[in-house]
């Protein structure tokens, strides 16, 4: 098997691998001892078809996301076992989440190398301690543990030799996340027999997240693969089997139809009925909810139908995981793509800019939507470590208002911005969208932790430059009046009677976090506010609630979720009514922009017009009034009453 990796080189290797499968042993769930060749599930055999793919073209990483009980574990050891055997010289590790699960892989891979028949002259067991097992051919297969979430204990992480070859098993009950890094670095990029396999089931979005995310994100090195319930073949109920009439019979409702269709889409594959019949029976045995009533979020991520199924949160999801998954479906075939931008902070105000990102690392701005005349913004910020201590990313929205609905047209996030670079951002945020004729911009951020040094720059920066030394620079620039049109978020409590004006922007508590977040999934639910970010959704993803706590999950971030929701906050609770009040809703404002001059010319007159009258008849049904006050009380009741009544 020497030599790079090439189509014939892995022909040969498929060839004798399931050789090898015939007649490695292998214990069944009811104790049994078989060969594995003879019980191969469609699951493992798709593992290992995607090996081989990936082989083919040079790729030597792989991450496995998984269903519960598909036979993975046993499969992918059979393969390490072989890897190592026919490679000498190999440097590997097998790193497991506890020591049970260590011990017990160790003692099954033992025994099958004892038990190989003496026919094939594959390599046994030279010696052996506590950690690591060397192989007559010299390839080391070194034991190890990365510590559970419950137990942090254990763990070699980092300290490992050179490897090349890994088998990373359960990588969602890890606890060890910094040691993860360390890990990786100590893997050859360039030895040509090297193979890396992460397989896990997933439970939340922590660090198996984190990597499965990263692996996607980049395809020519790295191979991903989900693998859910319906591939093992045994996961079913027959229609001579009496539990079939139980769950079997009934067609599949709507939910149901929509999960069948996403896996034969997105996998190629149709779920039976018979299919159904068993997850029906495994998941919801005494078939007490409703069609459209989800399942539990644990039950959902031990069975997924789909990828995203199998990321659920340990509290409960705050956000509906059909809805964004939906949501995303729509974003990733809309044909209108971000342009994507740098922001670089300069030394002032007027030195900073915006320029075209030229990678992928570079992007912090993405916007979908060019600013528009007569357009109502509003621009959201959530500083790193504002509304919650863990979160390290700057965060910044920007949102066209509408009387029927809010629709997200940038977006800006950064873990490198400082308070005052910040400040900077978010009036040229204010500077751009509030460029065109007859629009006004309200601005909102978080004055919590660094907030409040956000809030001060922010105001110190318009000060120097509409009064202070940086005034003739920016006239210069045309930049001079990009503060007229804004105005700060006035916050009062939701239960005042009277309106202050004496707080600015958003303050986060316990008290008011949560009807925030709540206004936010409500009008996200409901289509009234309707975001382009991908970034974004994911985020909404890791949310969950655990009693008042609402929050990312694990060390995932919510700053963009954060910022959109005062967004959404501020434009509900003061610009709405006055948008309603003008008829501004989306439909009526893209009617606008497809009016003629002429047209455009006559609404205005008209509305000019309606103005003027509605002048006039409040004029007159004032001097009515006053008329129907003086001849009922007389001049001196009139007076009192005017000066009582509020026009």
């Amino acid at each position: 098997m020497a030599g790079s990796w090439n189509p014939a080189k892995v022909a040969a290797f498929r060839e004798s691998f399931y050789e090898f499968a015939e007649v490695f042993p292998i214990s069944s769930r009811d104790g049994a001892r078989m060969m594995l060749g003879e019980s191969l599930y469609r699951a493992q055999t798709m593992f290992y078809e995607e090996i081989f793919s990936g082989l083919a073209a040079d790729c030597h990483e792989f991450y496995c996301l998984k269903s519960r009980q598909l036979g993975m574990s046993t499969g992918t050891r059979a393969l390490s076992v072989f890897w190592l055997g026919i490679h000498p010289h190999l440097r590997g590790a097998m790193v497991f989440d506890s020591a049970f699960n260590t011990a017990a892989a160790r003692r099954e891979i033992e025994e099958a190398l004892e038990d190989l028949p003496a026919r094939l002259h594959f390599p046994k067991i030279k010696s052996r301690n506590r950690d690591v097992l060397i192989l007559e051919n010299d390839s080391w297969l070194m034991f190890m543990q990365a510590g559970t979430r419950n137990n942090r204990s254990g763990g070699g992480l980092g300290r490992s030799l050179g490897l090349n070859f890994v088998h990373c098993s359960e990588i969602s009950s890890w606890a060890n996340h910094e040691g993860v890094v360390s890990f990786k670095q100590s893997l050859s990029d360039s030895f040509p027999d090297r193979l890396y396999i992460w397989e896990s089931t997933a439970r939340g979005y922590e660090l198996w997240h984190k990597l499965w995310t990263d692996a996607k994100a980049d395809q020519i090195s790295k191979r991903t693969l989900f693998i859910g319930w319906w591939a093992k073949d045994s996961q079913q109920i027959t229609r001579d089997d009496p539990k079939f009439s139980a769950y079997g019979a009934d067609p599949p409702n709507a939910k149901e139809r929509d999960r069948i269709d996403a896996v034969r889409r997105l996998y190629d594959w149709q779920v039976t009925q018979e299919q159904l019949a068993w997850y029906r029976w495994r998941t919801d045995p005494a078939r007490d909810l409703d069609d459209d009533e989800a399942e539990d979020s644990y039950v959902t991520a031990e069975q997924p139908w789909v990828e995203d199924d199998a990321f659920q949160m340990s509290g409960s999801s705050f956000f509906m995981p059909d809805k964004l998954s939906a949501l995303a479906s729509q974003l990733a075939t809309d044909p209108q793509k971000p342009s994507y931008y740098r922001f670089w902070p300069g030394q002032d105000f007027v030195t900073c800019d915006c320029k075209k990102a030229i990678n992928r690392r570079d992007i912090e701005l993405r916007i979908w939507e060019e600013p528009m005349a007569h357009s109502v913004y509003i621009i959201s910020a959530d500083p790193a470590f504002g509304h919650d201590e863990d979160n390290d990313y700057s965060a910044a929205q920007v949102m066209r208002c509408y009387a029927d609905g809010i629709d997200q047209v940038a977006e800006y996030a950064s873990a490198s911005i400082q308070p005052h670079q910040f400040a900077w951002l978010l009036w040229t945020l204010v500077g751009y969208y509030g460029s065109k004729a007859g629009t006004t911009v309200m601005d909102i951020g978080e004055l919590n932790g660094p907030g409040a040094e956000l809030y001060r720059q922010f105001n110190m920066t318009r000060t120097i430059v509409q009064q202070g030394y940086l005034r003739q620079a920016a006239q210069d620039l045309g930049i001079g009046n990009i503060f007229n049109n804004a105005r700060h978020y006035l916050y009062s409590r939701v239960d005042s009677i009277l309106i202050s004006n004496n707080s600015a922007w958003w303050k986060t508590s316990v008290q008011n976090k949560v009807p925030l977040m709540e206004s936010c999934r409500n009008y996200l639910h409901n289509g009234v506010f309707r975001p382009r970010s991908l970034d974004l959704l994911d985020e909404m993803r890791s949310i969950s609630r655990n009693g008042d706590k609402i929050a990312a999950d694990g060390d995932n971030r919510d700053d963009r979720t954060f910022a959109a929701a005062l967004a959404i906050w501020a434009w509900d609770d003061r610009l709405r009514r006055g948008l309603i009040a003008g008829g501004r809703t989306r439909e009526a404002e893209r009617a606008k922009l497809s009016m003629s001059f002429t047209d455009q010319y006559q609404l205005f007159v008209q509305n000019h017009l309606d103005a003027f009258f509605k002048t006039k008849q409040n004029a007159r049904q004032r001097q009515e009034w006053e008329s129907q006050q003086r001849a009922l009380h007389g001049a001196a009741g009139a007076r009192r009453w005017t000066g009582q009544r509020r026009w």
